[in-house]
């Protein structure tokens, strides 16, 4: 009241307002300091003592680069905590490489940067080089201004470089919508809508699409201002499509691609040593295998077993009845569509499974005597799936199934057919299936599947083949099959040749001798195949040698998404609604007047754009950055509502701080070390996280940071931790995205089987998590708190989630980190508590005291107490990720320090920023 009466003199929204550097109070010689203990002085407060040396160091490594120290650096500071010798590892960590990384994850956070389109296709995209040219950008300490211009308008820029225009692919980071039924003017405006709202997130702090639909009466940002930014992006020369259709493209070729294939290459040399010694060595054992096998080998030995089966049934009512030579008939209802559920019992003659073969065979009953009872007397075959049941239990599991033969496929010369290839039986997509079409529809006709891996069934157990008949037009049902199965590997599953061994059968050959060579070749290939040692390594050589085409493929030129102007500017509208096609009032490309009005307000473009955003007159954008780094640095910005500095944001807890560091950031030319170096040398950030219930109590949530803060480190950082502690991490800089373990089938589900997940391998598995394949409807499953990449995101996210302990405890990379901390901890120690002791200082950065360790060293021997008798399992447990399996007499040993190891990563010290 009484300010109303004094005349109430109201300005701008805080935000709004031009941050004027403010008096540094004079309690410290450190800017930051000084505000800090300002404000705790005015709370009746302290700051907290200094972190423990080993802390300090720990805290910085992780903030400045996402990585732990050494445990040479950590001593090394140790002897020498002073201020000049944190200074220098404060500008050491800003120089490391691994800085840009750092910030580079922040950055595509914020960019929405993904290696796929998003949506329900999800297709793949080239855009990583663009993600190197943000982390070279930071290597450089490229002033953030320039960095805002690149990006905006590197393709607007006088004579402008390929890099440059490279940069722009911030602005179409954004997912793209390959749909069918959408319109592609639509989704362009949608386009349009995410690259204003994603500067007014990042730059800004702004929520502009509050503002999209229509404008709010104390709003500063009209509806119109809306589309006036909206006008900036509305000629890029696109027109809503996805995938390859996504132009403008740039044609580009990384500088970092032919590092990766220089390292998958070396790696696929190795491969191919080991697989010519397995090799070798297993062709030894083939003569002695061939003359055993032939003198057991009946004359009328055959290798497929048809099943009798136990119960056929049906879903949708057909009716079926077992004939003789287990062939099954249908009969009853004709259903348009139809799953046909077949369950068996495995043939006594065999110990195991290796493959099923199924037979269509035509009837008089069917239409025209054909292949099936539907009105073209065809089949159309979708899908097909094993499952294996124990008896008197519902639960079932899926057989994995590795490829499909057919004696006849039709043929596709345009490209269009959806149905005719039996491969396409192994995903879960009715649009496309196994037909004999357009063949000979009353000759029998059969397909083989090859399981993934020999099938061996409990006594108790049974089988459960599914036929799945849902195409679209339906009507195609099989009408007479019959299904067998074989314990043979190789041609026998993969082709629908004579099976080598019935033709060694049928040869009556009783001389080895005398095996004609083919037959020998085609028996040794078999024989090789059952050989899980060879098998092991060729299909290690045959992975790499996949992942070394892909990295070659990468090495070419590639179309990355950038932005490019179309030679006729569109006109731009008001959306009325903000409904795509609702077109209303034209305006023209304009900035925010109510944050900072322009004297030039015609023929603006983007590049104006982004020196308006950069202005050292705009009041927003030097804050909310300076803000964003604030909260690298300590988890929490000084505005704890990084995307909001609105009315509806929350103020800042130190608001001349913010001010001074604004107005410091663009002083010192837009310069973001020297922020991040500022902060990171004053005492509050070097404070201990430890508190009293006095404090807690006060200020729960650490607003006045009279203590550092303390919370679990991002699921990337802790898996790079992990890395880095066992000796594993690549440090490589740039390249092809990579892909770390994750669990078995983790795209099967979503894609429907067309896309699986293969691990990359070699040195590839250990780069960092910054180079992670990145699937927007399936994002790396590790990373729990991660943002989702479809939409800008600068918040922080934190899980407390147990599936992110469970993850923790049984990622593979997280086991294999155990298991190479275990062999290099028993290297170097003799012993169990030394072995101990190395954990710690690579996993916790520190000495561990005497209870603490005597803790570890009762888990140890009961660890190893258990394992010793337990050989298999410390053979289960060690082989792990690419980790070949240890000496016998050391597995017991190397199982039980690995568990030592997994417990130690798992501790909350070793999680947790401190």
């Amino acid at each position: 009241r009484q300010w109303i009466l004094e005349g109430a003199e109201w300005g701008k929204h805080w935000a709004f307002d031009k941050p004027q550097r403010p008096v540094v109070p004079e309690l410290s010689k450190h800017p930051i300091d000084a505000f800090i203990q300002q404000k705790l002085k005015s709370e009746g407060l302290k700051p907290s003592p200094p972190a423990q040396a080993h802390t300090q160091l720990r805290r910085l490594s992780f903030d400045l680069t996402g990585l732990p120290p050494s445990p040479a650096q950590v001593a090394d500071f140790a002897t020498n905590p002073s201020s000049k010798n944190w200074e220098d590892r404060v500008n050491q960590l800003l120089q490391s490489p691994h800085h840009g990384e750092r910030l580079t994850m922040w950055w595509l956070d914020a960019a929405r940067y993904s290696d796929t389109d998003g949506f329900q296709s999800d297709a793949k995209r080239s855009n990583w080089p663009w993600r190197d040219w943000v982390l070279q950008a930071f290597n450089n300490n490229m002033p953030f201004d320039q960095f805002t211009l690149e990006q905006f308008a590197g393709d607007l820029l006088p004579d402008a470089t390929p890099e440059q225009i490279l940069a722009t692919c911030f602005h179409r980071n954004h997912m793209t919508n390959g749909e069918g039924g959408r319109d592609p003017e639509e989704s362009r405006i949608d386009y349009v809508i995410d690259r204003v709202n994603t500067t007014g997130t990042v730059w800004l702090g702004l929520t502009l699409g509050c503002t999209q639909c229509h404008s709010h009466k104390f709003d500063p940002v009209a509806h119109k201002d809306y589309y006036s930014l909206f006008a900036f992006f509305n000629s890029i020369d696109e027109n809503g499509s996805a995938g390859k259709g996504a132009k403008p493209y740039l044609k580009y070729r990384s500088p970092f691609a032919q590092r990766a294939v220089v390292e998958m290459a070396a790696h696929v040399a190795t491969r191919k040593t080991l697989e010519a010694a397995a090799r070798k060595k297993s062709v030894e054992q083939f003569a002695p295998w061939l003359k055993n096998k032939r003198a057991k080998l009946p004359e009328n030995y055959r290798a497929w077993h048809s099943l009798n089966p136990q119960s056929v049934t049906s879903v949708e009512g057909s009716a079926f009845q077992n004939e003789r030579e287990n062939i099954i008939q249908t009969s009853g209802p004709k259903p348009k569509q139809d799953d046909y559920s077949v369950i068996a019992s495995a043939p006594k003659l065999i110990d195991r499974i290796s493959g099923w073969k199924l037979e269509v065979f035509p009837h008089a009953t069917h239409t025209d005597g054909k292949l099936a009872r539907g009105e073209s007397g065809e089949f159309i075959l979708t899908n097909v799936k094993l499952l294996v049941q124990k008896k008197g239990v519902s639960q079932v599991r899926e057989i994995d199934i590795k490829g499909a033969f057919a004696d006849f496929e039709p043929e596709n010369k345009n490209g269009k057919r959806k149905y005719g290839k039996v491969k396409d039986t192994l995903d879960d997509d009715p649009r496309n299936g196994w037909t004999t079409a357009s063949g000979d529809s009353k000759q029998a006709h059969q397909a083989v599947f090859e399981l993934d891996e020999p099938l061996i069934l409990d006594p108790d157990e049974q089988m459960i083949f599914v036929l799945l008949h849902r195409s679209t037009g339906g009507n195609a049902n099989i009408g007479r099959f019959r299904i067998s199965v074989s314990d043979q590997s190789g041609e026998t599953v993969k082709s629908l040749q004579t099976a080598p061994l019935e033709e060694l059968a049928a040869s009556h050959l009783a001389d080895m001798e005398k095996i004609p060579v083919k037959l020998r070749e085609r028996l040794l290939a078999q024989f090789l195949l059952d050989d899980p040692v060879y098998q092991k390594t060729l299909n290690e050589l045959k992975v790499a040698q996949s992942q070394l085409a892909e990295v070659q493929k990468r090495n070419k030129e590639l179309s990355v998404m950038v932005l490019g102007e179309r030679k006729e500017k569109r006109d731009s509208h008001v959306l009325v609604r903000g409904v795509w096609d609702a077109k209303g009032e034209k305006v023209n490309p304009g900035i925010l007047p109510a944050i900072l009005p322009l004297t030039k307000n015609t023929d603006l473009t983007r590049v104006d754009l982004a020196k308006w955003l950069t202005s050292p007159d705009n009041p927003l954008t030097a804050r909310v950055i300076s803000n964003h780094l604030w909260q690298l640095m300590f988890g929490s910005g000084l505005v704890r509502s990084p995307d909001d500095f609105g009315h509806q944001g929350k103020m800042p807890t130190h608001p001349d701080l913010l001010d001074w560091l604004a107005v410091e950031l663009v002083e010192s030319g837009w310069n973001l070390r020297h922020i991040l170096r500022l902060i990171a040398t004053s005492d509050t950030y070097r404070q201990s996280s430890r508190i009293d219930s006095e404090r807690l109590e006060r200020d729960p949530q650490n607003l006045l940071l009279a203590r550092a803060p303390r919370f679990r480190l991002p699921a990337w950082m802790i898996r790079d931790n992990a890395l880095v502690a066992a000796g594993l991490l690549n440090p490589a800089i740039g390249g092809p995205p990579v892909k770390p373990w994750q669990p078995k089938g983790v795209w099967n589900e979503i894609f429907m089987g067309r896309l699986t997940y293969q691990p990359s391998v070699g040195p590839a598995q250990y780069r960092r998590t910054l180079y992670a394949f990145w699937r927007r409807s399936s994002a790396p499953t590790f990373l729990f708190d991660s943002a989702q990449r479809r939409s800008c995101a600068v918040g922080v996210s934190r899980t407390n989630t147990p599936l992110h302990a469970l993850t923790l405890l049984n990622d593979t990379t997280m086991l294999e980190a155990s298991r190479v901390l275990a062999d290099k901890s028993y290297q170097h120690s003799g012993a169990a508590s030394s072995g101990i002791q190395y954990l710690a200082h690579h996993i916790l950065s520190r000495e561990l005291k005497a209870d603490e360790l005597s803790v570890f060293e009762r888990e140890y021997k009961r660890a190893f107490d258990y394992y010793s008798v337990k050989p298999k399992q410390a053979s289960l447990l060690t082989t792990v990720g690419q980790q070949v399996e240890p000496d016998q007499k050391n597995a017991s040993r190397i199982a039980a320090q690995m568990t030592i190891a997994s417990m130690m990563l798992n501790l909350d010290e070793a999680i947790t920023h401190e």
